[in-house]
C-alpha cells in the first residue's frame, strides 16, 4: 500500500512539473525574452526541487571537519586554519553581487540564496555525516541545486577558482532553473572562475597576461595543445560537446575559450550573457538562441548585413582569435572590421595602408578568382620599444619569430564571398584567418577564390601596444 501511494504521488508530481514546464514554455514564448522573465521561471522551478538530503552535523564535527559561514556559503572544510581557506566564505560573498550584476538580476531576490560547500581534502573524513553521499565519485568539483562540493587542489589560485566555478553553477540553476547545455554552463563558469583577487578585491572574468599567474589554471595551453594535437575547433563542435567530454579538461579548455571570446568582443558579449535568461531547451535550442540574439543585435546596428554574413564573420573572428591564443591577448587591437563594399581593383593597381599595431585589416579590395596580383610593399616601421626601439620593414626582422614567420613580416589572406566558400580547400594558404600568405617585400599572388582581402603584420598579439608606423601597399592586377 505504501509503494502504491508512493507512485502515485511519483506520478502525481510529474504531471504537476509537466504542466508547469508547458505553461512556463508558453509565458517565455508570448513575453519578449528579459531576466525577469527568467527570474520568474527560476523561481517557480526552484519550489519543485527535492529537498536536500540532510546532513548529520555530530558526526560531521566528530569526523574532524570544520564548519565556515558568512551570508551566502556555510563552508565544511578538514583543512587547517589559515587565512587562504578560513576567509573563503566571505570571498564567495562577493561572487553573489557580481553575478547579479553579470546576469542583470535583481539582487535583492537572492538575499536568501545560501550554498553548502564542502571542500575536501581527505575524502573519507567526509563519508561520515551524508557530505558525500550524492557524489561518490567526486573528481575535482561538482554543484548540484545550492550544494557544491570540490577536492582541494594544490594551488590555492585553483583552490578559488574551482570554488568560484561551482558557486557559478549553483547559482545559475537557482536563478534560471536551469544550467543550460555544457558548452553554456561550463564556458560561464570557467569565464567567471576565471578570476583575479587584489587587495581582497575579486574581479571575474580575468584574462591572465602570463602562464605564472594563475597557477594549475592552464586553459589557454589546454587549447594550444589540443590544437596542435587535433584541429582547430569550430563554434559548432563547441556546441555539440556532451556532459561526459568533462571528464577530461580540453573541453573545459575550449569552453572557457570561446566564453571568454564572446565576452571580449562588443559584436557577442550581450548575446552571450543573455542566453542565459533562457536555457531551458535543448543543446541545439539554446544555441539557436544566442545565434538569434546575435544576429538581431548585429542587424540593429548594421541592417544591411543578411544572417549569414553575420554567422561568417562570427566564425571567421573565432577562428582568428583561436589560431593566435596567447596570454595578456589584445582584444581590442585584434578586432577585425568588415568592409562589405570591398570592390574589385577597378583600373589596373591600387595602393593603401595598412597600420603596425593593429591585428587584420580589410584594404577595402576583393580579389578575383583566377586572377593574377603584383602586390609590393615598403615602409618602416616600430615593432618594440624596449628594452630598446626595434624597426623593421615589410620583409620582418628574422631575430624573432611568430607563426613561423619573422615577426614584422606583411602578411595577407583572403575571406572567400559566400558564394565561394565551398571553393575553399582547408588549409590553402591565403585563404582565411588561419592560413595566412607571406607577402613581405613583394609577391605575386594568383587569387584561388573571390573575396575579401585582409593584411596584416605579424606579431604576437600581446605585443601590438607599442607597435607604431604603417606599410604602403600596391597591388597590380596583371594579365593571366
Amino acid at each position: 500500500m505504501i509503494m502504491i501511494m508512493m507512485l502515485k504521488n511519483q506520478i502525481l508530481f510529474f504531471v504537476i512539473f509537466l504542466c508547469f514546464g508547458i505553461f512556463y514554455e508558453s509565458v517565455l514564448r508570448a513575453e519578449e525574452i528579459s531576466s525577469d522573465v527568467a527570474e520568474r521561471f527560476g523561481k517557480e522551478t526552484r519550489q519543485h526541487w527535492n529537498p536536500e538530503i540532510p546532513l548529520n552535523e555530530s558526526a560531521i564535527k566528530q569526523s574532524g571537519i570544520r564548519r565556515l559561514e558568512s551570508k551566502y556559503l556555510t563552508l565544511y572544510t578538514d583543512l587547517n586554519t589559515s587565512k587562504q581557506v578560513d576567509e573563503l566564505p566571505k570571498l564567495f560573498d562577493q561572487l553573489v553581487p557580481l553575478l547579479c550584476n553579470y546576469f542583470e538580476l535583481n539582487r535583492q531576490n537572492y538575499e536568501t540564496f545560501k550554498v553548502e560547500g564542502f571542500l575536501i581534502n581527505d575524502f573519507e573524513k567526509f563519508k561520515s555525516g551524508g557530505a558525500v553521499q550524492q557524489v561518490p565519485n567526486l573528481r575535482n568539483g561538482y554543484a548540484l541545486r545550492c550544494r557544491i562540493w570540490v577536492r582541494n587542489p594544490e594551488s590555492e589560485y585553483y583552490r578559488r577558482h574551482l570554488l568560484l566555478h561551482e558557486g557559478v553553477h549553483a547559482f545559475m540553476g537557482y536563478a534560471f532553473g536551469f544550467w543550460g547545455p555544457p558548452w553554456y554552463r561550463e564556458g560561464t563558469a570557467e569565464l567567471l572562475g576565471t578570476h583575479r583577487l587584489e587587495n581582497e578585491s575579486l574581479t571575474l572574468g580575468y584574462f591572465p597576461k602570463s602562464r605564472n599567474e594563475l597557477l594549475r589554471w592552464g586553459r589557454i595551453d589546454i587549447v594550444r595543445d589540443d590544437m596542435t594535437k587535433h584541429h582547430i575547433r569550430t563554434i559548432n563542435e563547441i556546441f555539440k560537446l556532451e556532459s561526459e567530454d568533462y571528464d577530461e579538461n580540453t573541453a573545459y579548455g575550449w569552453s572557457w575559450a570561446f566564453a571568454v571570446f564572446c565576452e571580449n568582443h562588443p559584436r557577442y558579449k550581450m548575446a552571450f550573457r543573455q542566453t542565459a535568461w533562457k536555457l531551458n531547451g535543448t543543446p541545439d535550442e539554446v544555441a539557436q538562441h544566442f545565434l538569434e540574439l546575435l544576429i538581431k543585435k548585429v542587424q540593429n546596428e548594421q541592417p544591411e548585413l543578411n544572417k549569414q554574413e553575420i554567422i561568417n564573420r562570427l566564425n571567421n573572428d573565432w577562428i582568428d582569435f583561436v589560431t593566435n591564443l596567447d596570454y595578456d591577448y589584445d582584444f581590442e587591437r585584434t578586432r577585425i572590421d568588415y568592409n562589405k563594399n570591398a570592390q574589385p581593383i577597378s583600373n589596373s593597381e591600387t595602393q593603401f595602408q595598412i597600420q603596425a599595431d593593429k591585428g587584420w585589416q580589410s584594404s577595402g579590395i576583393r580579389l578575383e578568382r583566377g586572377k593574377n596580383y603584383c602586390f609590393t610593399a615598403s615602409g618602416r616601421f616600430q615593432l618594440a620599444e624596449k628594452p630598446k626601439i626595434w624597426y623593421s620593414e615589410p620583409n620582418g626582422v628574422t631575430l624573432r619569430y611568430y607563426r613561423g614567420a619573422p615577426i614584422g613580416t606583411l602578411l595577407a589572406t583572403l575571406i572567400p564571398d559566400q558564394e565561394e566558400r565551398f571553393l575553399a580547400t582547408e588549409g590553402t594558404l591565403g585563404i582565411g584567418f588561419s592560413t595566412p600568405q607571406k607577402i613581405g617585400l613583394g609577391k605575386v599572388w594568383t587569387a584561388e577564390v573571390s573575396g575579401e582581402l585582409f593584411l596584416r603584420i605579424n606579431d604576437f598579439p600581446s605585443e601590438l601596444s607599442d607597435n607604431n608606423g604603417n606599410v604602403t601597399v600596391k597591388i597590380i592586377k596583371t594579365i593571366p
